[in-house]
């Protein structure tokens, strides 16, 4: 009985951290530095971005992959909108793997970013993406950025 317990709680942890992630929407690929677009359908519901990390840096351990992102977001083809993202400022973070030895760090996290989107009306929309590393980084393997509905 205790067992069905233990793995009942791991089950609605699980689920829990899982869901607050939000639906997702869409993914701009980037394998490392560089430039990614990606199209979808808004619904004209909130959206929020998360930054889908996997590789090394040099921090302490509240240290998060260091990624720069400038966006630029568009409706209809026409520019509504850029922000500016940061992972170090990011609010919460659900990593796959986490490792460290002193100040290396190695993990494979999705950060939620505290940039916000500009209300993006329903229909086409799309994403102009140039993501860059910050200090530290190395062995990037992805710094992509996924669209979820908030």
């Amino acid at each position: 009985m205790r067992s069905t317990g233990t793995l009942a709680l791991l089950a609605v942890v699980v689920s829990s951290s899982v869901g607050c992630r939000g639906k997702m929407v869409a993914t701009a690929v980037l394998s490392g530095p560089g430039t990614a677009d990606v199209q979808f359908e808004s619904t004209g519901k909130p959206l929020v971005l998360w930054a889908d990390t996997e590789g090394s840096w040099i921090g302490d351990k509240r240290s998060r992959f260091p990624a720069l992102y400038e966006i630029d977001v568009l409706s209809n083809g026409a520019k509504i909108g850029h922000v500016t993202c940061d992972t170090s400022t990011s609010t919460m973070r659900v990593c796959g793997t986490r490792v460290s030895v002193n100040n290396s760090r190695q993990g494979d996290c999705e950060l939620k970013l505290t940039c916000r989107l500009p209300p993006i009306p329903a229909g086409s929309a799309s994403l102009h993406v140039t993501g860059s590393s910050g200090p530290g980084a190395s062995n990037i393997k992805n710094m992509s950025i996924n669209v979820r509905e908030e």
